[in-house]
């Protein structure tokens, strides 16, 4: 996992311009509203994403078994904080909610496709290599 956990750079990178660019899309359909609320739906799905890949390398450390739990464990947590901020935009500014909800829409699809990139041109063996030859 240390290995592969070099699509983290270029994914912030992309989930960086996916903000910039959510922040102007919003603030052209939506208004001062959604200028702010589309970066940050950007922003908490890049947190996440690279949440989970932090966690699973921890348990990774620990033993490589637990790796398959820790990724099913983010799963469940993140989405769980997903709905509950996307109950709390509701509540509380709910002129917010479209834009938010677009900005996690698109930082889940840059992320994914920038990592799906990365994965494609990676150079990374499918089984482990030992050190004889």
């Amino acid at each position: 996992m240390s290995r592969s956990k070099g699509f983290l750079k270029p994914c912030f990178a992309v989930a960086g311009i996916a903000a910039a660019l959510a922040a102007v899309l919003g603030g052209i359909f939506a208004g001062g509203t959604g200028a702010w609320a589309a970066p940050t739906g950007v922003a908490l799905v890049a947190l996440g994403f690279a949440g989970s890949v932090w966690a699973v390398a921890a348990a990774e450390k620990i033993d490589l078994r637990l790796t398959l739990v820790m990724a099913l464990v983010t799963y469940a947590v993140k989405l769980m904080i997903v709905f509950a901020a996307l109950a709390a935009v509701k509540s509380h500014a709910p002129e917010a909610l479209t834009p938010f909800a677009y900005g996690i829409i698109g930082g889940a699809l840059a992320w994914l496709g920038t990592q799906a990139v990365w994965a494609y041109k990676a150079k990374i063996p499918y089984i482990e290599l030992s050190d004889r030859a």
